[in-house]
């Protein structure tokens, strides 16, 4: 593809994506999506194949299902209501799970290692040069506990196709640097540039997740013309697409490290601590706020 076509079909691509993330309970056809992003079904459906690697449907059933993976390994809440979080009935789940794994959820829930997670932390550590767990900085003692109001996240899934992290910190100064101007140019009310994965750790596997950078802006009144200068005037310009993240209680944790330094001492700080019980998470979704090059804040949803 000529660059310009290349751009156009990532954004697409992105935009589908975010639909799916949007809308968990809803049967999703090519059709319907294609509407929305006003182009052909057979077209969208090569060209998202050809960007991802897999069919687009197909993309949309593997989220789901590693979504419901990540709660059983990381949450308390009941398999039913796994199961309905993720568009399954517990029957379907079930099966869905044996077919993947051959076995129940209930032994997922209780393994100490996933396929894909040593592959994966081994993967970030030769790419971020990762040679510390810092327990000075990562324990229990040094969380904050901290309830967050409804924002909206406008992001860019960062370009890393196969090498994800590698492609996270390749990209991430020019993204953060486009979001930066945005922050800039329009008033706004206790923005934060944060950056995490859409996908699940360690359930998806390394050459399959998705890295992301993004502008977290408050859902509060003195933000109402914010968020409208950004649908109007950079949404496009910028390649953004949005989701919607609701109040909640995070475990808030700040390190005197850079999001690389960061991320892999973070996951295994999420994983030893939901695996031992000291909380559980209420979604999959964990993210670095980035205050300044070498000062991290992570954000762990947790259930209170």
């Amino acid at each position: 593809m000529k660059t310009s076509t290349l751009e156009h079909w990532e954004w697409k691509a992105q935009q589908a994506i975010a639909y799916a993330r949007n809308h968990p309970f809803m049967d999703i056809s090519l059709q319907k999506v294609a509407d929305m992003l006003s182009v052909s079904k057979d077209n969208f459906s090569h060209k998202f194949a050809k960007l991802m690697g897999e069919p687009y449907l197909h993309f949309v059933k593997r989220s789901r299902l590693e979504a419901g993976i990540g709660y059983l390994r990381h949450s308390n809440f009941s398999i039913s209501e796994i199961s309905e979080r993720c568009g399954y009935t517990n029957e379907s789940f079930s099966k869905a799970i044996r077919g993947w794994f051959n076995a129940s959820p209930t032994t997922i829930r209780e393994v100490d290692y996933l396929p894909a997670e040593l592959h994966t932390l081994e993967q970030t550590r030769i790419v971020t040069d990762s040679h510390q767990d810092y327990e000075e900085y990562f324990n229990m003692e040094r969380t904050v506990d901290e309830k967050l109001p409804a924002f909206t996240l406008y992001y860019n899934i960062l370009p890393g196709i196969s090498d994800p992290v590698r492609g996270m910190v390749v990209y991430m100064d020019k993204y953060t640097e486009q979001l930066r101007t945005l922050i800039a140019a329009v008033k706004m009310d206790t923005p934060r540039i944060i950056t995490g994965t859409l996908d699940v750790v360690p359930v998806t596997t390394y050459d399959r997740m998705m890295m992301y950078v993004g502008l977290l802006l408050p859902n509060i009144a003195s933000n109402d013309q914010a968020h409208y200068r950004i649908m109007v005037e950079y949404h496009e310009r910028f390649k953004l697409v949005d989701m919607q993240i609701p109040e909640g209680h995070y475990k808030k944790l700040e390190v005197p490290l850079s999001f690389s330094e960061a991320g892999l001492p973070m996951y295994k700080f999420i994983n030893s601590n939901c695996r031992e019980g000291n909380f559980k998470m209420r979604t999959n979704n964990f993210f670095i706020s980035l205050p300044e090059p070498h000062r991290s804040e992570i954000f762990i949803p947790w259930q209170k």
